[in-house]
């Protein structure tokens, strides 16, 4: 029947049109078909319906529904409806979509196609077929390189193959040109092996532009790339033009009017980014460590404003709580003096100035305004319970001797009834025809399952829908007790009592509440909550700070996706977006750019449909009869852990959701010339013989263990407490706990009271650290010391107290311990920094306390006395002290054991390292591993290099690639004391002088004279902003200040009058009020600018 159609030319569509007719049963609908395809089962895969509305929503919904009761033929005109003639029987199955159009004149349509027309098959609509199979095999999951000139041999050597397997389609030649519908049956595992013969039998060929003999020259991808990275960016910026290009576009002269300029890159990013977001609503600014994030986003955001012409504007600031401080009292009124800041510290603190504003009449804001707000107030809400009872009901009595049954039996969905239960399994089956089928374990929820609210009981498993409710006290006990004073209320209201109207709202507001809730039930609502119901339109703009800390499906992370939908533009920053699975941005880009997500083919349900296409998964397959006997051998439990997500990303994670949403900023950009950052290769110390003898005994215990539980549970739980303890023991012998099995401490596997030291002995590793703090020390270096156990699980790992006692032990240390209660997280930099003002040189703290936002400027030294088995963590608490405004060399010492797992530590993470690269931008052959998935979390890859047997190769110095002549002097220095040379302070205050701008007439004061005097009232005090701190100058306050002080304390005044009069300094100051001096001795960073501390 449809070849018939097909065969024919064209239709009268006033006479004879092709139509498709819907019998409902009770009623008829017609529609004009003009374009119609369907498998060799009739089930329609493609059709274009044109009609009126209510006949376009009946077929809409009855496809939707599926049906088999559609009929496709030619039709006859009668008086008042057309009658199809001979006609064919096509049906509806599956998932449809749908999209309105019109045809060519202007008649309403609709378009109608399947969900596996999107994955399995191409459409060309005016256009030749080979080209979308071009376009198909380039995108993913194929990824095929395919020339132009290759399309067509292609399109016909998978038609020759049956590769290609076309439909019946009949389409309106009136309305289109040509129309070809084929499915792709070629396998994503045959697609290279299938272009490979393609261009080995000469069917496809390279063009004849060159003799190829350059590609016997290269030898890796490095060297590659950088040869031909200038050709390969031309014709990328030839395809893509950019937004905003540096090196032909200015930035924005608004930028020149902040308090504090922008570096010359930042300006530029911010520039892209402010244009970026007149065409879309968000962009990320990835940046390293110390690059200027906070003060790009800030600037973006204003940037953005100010090319609309808005002057006013409301920005809320989403940040962690440790920099919510830093936010409110230094980025933003760095760059922005005269802005209006809230720091919001509880909800009530917001809604009491959202309600202000509103009363107010809810004027527009004048100037920009910023609401900075803490991830943890954002979501903290009241305390979750479960209102649903346990439901037992029997389905009809019986006697005692039969078995009861039941009608209900568990706890059951308000909303679709259905009993809640968990998924406990997921496996993928191939089935007889080929095809995949999710196979699911359930398990009813218990009491137990109930206690408290988690990730797994939070929501419905059929309907999704939320079965948790807030545990708040209450006024009234119950709803019925409400109603009745709700319809005194009303009913005084009716009656226009106001009297008693009022007397009743009176009683009900100094009612106390019901305290019938036990433990905590405090009446509370997160903040985002409140701005999700109350403040849709109150924010311009989101700034969004460290978002990655945002990436996993938490309430925090929530919270995100809520405030990304109320405000019009979001800027988010992060140091660290992958984590190196392709997992670690699906929410992030569910959240920030949901349309690009819908448009991919994504649901925020489908993160194993991402990770199949943009990451690695490691997946076990049953067929039909093995999963039967499976479950009936082993139970729901040899269902477990069937699927897992690997490390791995595919580049195309970058082409197609990063590359037009995020920036990219490197420190090295940003900072031109920063100063030294040593890397000391680890430092591995041997044990003692008594260690040895120690260690050894551990390992047997727990290998032994390890051996007896191996086809057992507990031989995971087994190797992780084995790893932990092993890379911990060497630095706590003596205290370290036993380790039991279970909870109750019975079954032990190693005990630790068989190998005792004494207390006052010194260990090797404690002897090097004292070695290391004697040679900082000497040379006026306050250090830090990063530790990972520090009790807050188990007490007795405590080892901060012993490493105090060592650090003292060194001549001339004074040193302090940050524990997480030691201050408030929003105020940890301002304690560091007052600690090393009084006089702290060392201070040991978790790498955790410290890896995101704070600025250790104060600390040039780090030293990883334990290492983490975060590699974020630990990359991050690196570079902690290396920022912008850093004045001194900066160091970096690893410490670790010979012959342990902190030595094979060292070198796994020498090795992620190089892989992390790929991640941050600098990809290197060896950092394409991290793509392809070749890296995992170092626990893992510690268990697997242990169970292996196999011997790290290399050594720990690849972490730093090669270690530098200045590493090495550093490296044999330690224990030396080393006696700084200094100038003298007069010296340093001439050179000081000398750096000034020529603009500026301050000869005179380079008189002898002049500074002897200046350098009597500065060793006084009498100078405020410069001090001489251990035989330093130190100069941190603002020029002209110094300046007018140094001239008026000076005796001989006559020297200021014969240059100039006191009206030249107001010039002077006008003229150089940017010019701010920070630190010590700087060299200028642009002509005619002094060097500032940009993060300080």
């Amino acid at each position: 029947m449809i070849n018939e159609m097909i065969q024919q030319h064209t239709f009268d569509q006033e006479q004879t049109p092709a139509m498709l007719q819907l019998e409902t049963g009770t009623a008829s609908h017609t529609a004009f078909c003009f374009a119609m395809a369907v498998n060799r089962h009739h089930q329609i895969q493609f059709a274009v319906l044109g009609g009126n509305d209510s006949t376009l929503k009946s077929f809409r919904a009855a496809i939707s529904m599926g049906t088999r009761h559609l009929y496709f033929g030619e039709g006859q005109k009668e008086e008042l409806y057309y009658a199809l003639g001979k006609k064919m029987n096509v049906i509806s199955t599956g998932q449809f979509e749908f999209i309105n159009t019109q045809t060519t004149n202007r008649k309403k349509a609709i378009i109608v196609f399947s969900k596996e027309i999107e994955e399995k098959y191409i459409v060309a609509i005016d256009e030749a077929p080979e080209m979308q199979v071009r376009d198909f095999l380039m995108a993913p999951p194929y990824g095929l390189p395919i020339l132009e000139e290759w399309a067509k041999p292609i399109y016909e050597e998978m038609l020759t193959r049956n590769l290609l397997q076309p439909l019946e389609v009949y389409f309106d030649k009136n309305e289109f040109s040509s129309l070809s519908i084929a499915q792709v049956v070629l396998k994503e595992e045959d697609c290279k092996e299938f272009l490979s013969e393609m261009i080995r039998s000469g069917k496809c060929q390279f063009p004849q532009e060159g003799t190829g003999e350059k590609i016997n020259e290269i030898n890796d991808l490095n060297e590659y790339l950088l040869e031909y990275s200038p050709v390969m960016l031309d014709k990328v910026t030839k395809l893509d033009e950019p937004l905003h290009q540096p090196m032909k576009d200015q930035a924005l002269s608004h930028f020149d009017t902040y308090q504090r300029p922008l570096f010359p890159v930042q300006a530029h990013v911010a520039t892209g980014a402010a244009k970026a977001l007149q065409v879309q609503k968000g962009i990320i600014i990835q940046g390293e460590m110390s690059s200027g994030k906070s003060a790009i986003m800030t600037a973006t955001v204003d940037g953005y404003f100010h090319l609309t012409g808005q002057k006013g504007y409301r920005t809320c600031v989403f940040v962690p709580p440790t920099l919510t401080e830093k936010w409110a009292k230094e980025e933003i009124r760095h760059l922005i003096p005269d802005a209006e800041v809230h720091l919001i510290k509880r909800t009530e603190d917001l809604i009491r100035i959202h309600q202000s504003w509103i009363q107010a009449g809810r004027p527009k804001p004048e100037k920009p305004t910023f609401f900075v707000i803490s991830f943890t107030t954002m979501r903290g809400d009241s305390i979750k319970q479960m209102p649903l009872p346990y439901k037992k009901i029997a389905l009809s009595k019986k006697s005692e001797e039969e078995v009861q049954r039941y009608y209900k039996n568990g706890y059951y969905c308000p909303d679709c009834g259905a009993k809640l239960r968990k998924k406990t399994s997921s496996i993928m089956v191939h089935q007889a025809n080929g095809e995949q089928k999710e196979v699911c374990q359930y398990k009813d929820f218990t009491g137990s399952d109930l206690d408290s609210k988690t990730n797994k009981n939070s929501v419905c498993a059929d309907c999704n829908s939320n079965i948790w409710s807030p545990k708040v006290k209450t006024k009234y006990a119950s709803f019925k007790e409400w109603t009745k004073y709700e319809n005194k209320l009303v009913q005084a209201i009716k009656e226009g009592n106001k009297p008693l109207q009022k007397q009743l709202e009176l009683e009900n507001r100094v009612k106390p509440y019901d305290a019938k809730q036990s433990g905590r039930a405090y009446r509370k609502v997160a903040t985002v909550e409140y701005i999700r119901r109350k403040m849709k339109h109150f924010f311009d703009a989101l700034i969004c700070d460290e978002v990655h800390e945002l990436k996993s499906e938490t309430a925090q992370g929530t919270a995100l996706g809520s405030l990304a939908k109320v405000c019009k533009k979001v800027v988010a920053g992060t140091g660290t977006l992958f984590g190196g699975r392709a997992s670690d941005v699906f929410y992030t880009l569910w959240r920030l750019f949901p349309q690009k997500m819908v448009k991919s083919g994504f649901e925020y349900s489908s993160l194993m449909d991402w990770n199949e296409t943009y990451g690695n998964i490691e997946r076990t397959y049953y067929h039909d009869g093995e999963v039967v006997s499976n479950v009936a051998s082993r139970g729901a439990q040899g269902m477990l852990d069937k699927t897992k997500v690997v490390p791995g990303i595919s580049p195309y994670v970058f082409t197609q959701f990063l590359m037009d949403t995020t920036i990219n900023v490197r420190l090295k950009d940003v900072w031109p010339n920063p100063v030294e950052l040593i890397n000391v290769p680890t430092i591995l110390v041997d044990m003692s013989e008594e260690q040895k003898q120690a260690y050894e005994h551990m390992k047997e215990s727990f290998e032994k263990a390890i051996e007896a539980a191996k086809g057992t549970p507990d031989v995971g739980k087994l190797w992780l407490s084995y790893i932990r303890t092993g890379n911990a023991y060497p630095d706590n012998m003596n205290r370290y706990p036993n380790y039991y099995l279970d909870r109750n401490e019975k079954n032990v596997v190693w005990s630790n009271s068989e190998y005792r030291f004494n207390e006052d002995c010194m260990q090797p590793k404690e002897k090097k650290l004292q070695e290391i703090l004697h040679t900082e020390i000497s040379e006026g270096r306050p250090t830090i010391i990063y530790v990972s156990d520090t009790g807050s699980t188990v007490k007795e790992r405590d080892i901060q107290p012993r490493l105090q006692k060592v650090a003292e032990q060194v001549s001339g240390a004074k040193v302090a311990i940050l524990r997480t209660n030691t201050v408030t997280p929003p105020k940890r930099s301002e304690w560091l920094k007052e600690q090393v003002k009084n006089g702290v040189n060392v201070i040991i703290c978790s790498q955790e306390l410290v890896k995101v936002g704070l600025d250790l400027l104060a600390t040039p030294t780090l030293v990883f006395y334990q290492l983490s088995f975060s590699l974020f963590t630990l990359n991050q608490a690196a570079r902690r002290h290396w920022r912008i405004g850093q004045t001194n060399q900066c160091r970096t010492f690893y410490l670790g054991y010979r012959e342990t797992f902190q030595a094979q530590m060292a070198q796994l993470i020498a090795q992620k390292n190089k892989a992390s690269e790929a991640m941050n931008g600098d990809a290197t052959s060896d950092g394409l591993n991290a793509m392809l998935g070749d890296t995992g979390d170092l626990q893992t890859l510690l268990i697997q290099n242990i169970k292996s047997g196999n011997q790290l190769k290399g050594s720990t110095e690849e972490w730093t690639k090669a270690a530098s002549e200045e590493s090495k002097r550093v490296l044999a220095n330690i224990g030396n004391v080393i006696t700084p040379v200094f100038e003298s302070i007069e010296i340093q205050f001439t050179n000081w002088v000398e750096k000034l701008p020529g603009t500026m007439d301050v000869a005179f004061m380079k008189d002898a004279k002049f500074v002897q005097k200046a350098v009597e009232f500065i060793q006084q005090g009498k100078v405020p902003g410069v001090q001489v701190k251990k035989r330093e100058l130190e100069i941190d306050g603002e020029v002209e200040g110094i300046i007018r002080t140094l001239t008026t304390l000076n005796t001989d005044k006559r020297m200021l009058v014969q240059k100039q009069d006191i009206a030249f300094w107001d010039e002077v100051i006008v003229e150089v009020d940017t010019a701010k001096k920070k630190g010590k001795r700087k060299s200028k960073v642009i002509e005619g600018q002094f060097e500032f501390d940009l993060f300080a």
